[in-house]
């Protein structure tokens, strides 16, 4: 079975009358150590001309049939597993994008490829311009030591890899913190908009909102 695209938000019209859209591609098959993660999210982020892509797992040619003539910019890692960097350093070959990592996932990275190095080290607050819409580093510490969300602003959207999905804080494979993680959610995630979409890194999207009064998660 091959993967599956969606075009999830037709996004927003920014300065001078730009659309920048969010399409997500499901990959299949199991992700890191999880059983109970069937599948990855692959989030395109962009325009008509460039793009980023977040958390790239699989085949990169099926995402670079997706993107089609676009240039791939950005490689932007919430956390990595085995398949992630697998497929960032795929995609950064393929198409010359730089990969953007937090630097405490560093050593788990370079036990797979002590090689290839992430070209960026990512820091809180870091800030990228992709399709003439910003998307900012958010350190969310707990799922992975160095686990980053990546927010567009202008988009009402947070990439939280597997941070937090529909179903709460992500907490099965390679889990490192949960209180930090949970902390993590409360305190950076949860001062977003009501109305931002979560495209986590497996499973359907959420919003901040429904997470946040969600007392079956917080209580």
């Amino acid at each position: 079975m091959g993967a599956t695209l969606c075009v999830v938000a037709a996004g927003v019209c920014l300065a001078e009358g730009v659309v920048a859209w969010v399409e997500q591609l499901v990959v299949p098959g199991q992700i890191g150590s999880s059983p109970d993660v069937d599948g990855a999210n692959v989030w395109i982020v962009g325009d008509e001309t460039e793009c980023a892509v977040v958390d790239p797992v699989g085949d990169v040619s099926g995402i670079q049939e997706v993107v089609g003539e676009r240039q791939v910019r950005l490689v932007l890692c919430t956390h990595v597993h085995p398949t992630h960097v697998a497929g960032a350093i795929g995609l950064a070959e393929a198409t010359g994008a730089l990969i953007f990592l937090h630097s405490d996932e560093f050593p788990f990275w370079a036990r797979h490829r002590p090689d290839r190095r992430p070209d960026v080290e990512v820091v809180d607050g870091l800030t990228v311009d992709i399709g003439r819409t910003r998307i900012e580093a958010v350190y969310t510490p707990g799922h992975t030591p160095g686990s980053t969300c990546w927010h567009g602003v202008d988009l009402d959207v947070v990439f939280t890899g597997h941070t937090l999905g529909a179903q709460g804080p992500h907490v099965a494979g390679r889990a490192f913190d949960i209180e930090q993680q949970v902390a993590s959610i409360r305190g950076r995630l949860f001062s977003l908009r009501n109305q931002t979409v979560v495209h986590a890194g497996a499973g359907p999207d959420t919003r901040i909102s429904t997470q946040r009064w969600d007392v079956e998660f917080w209580r």
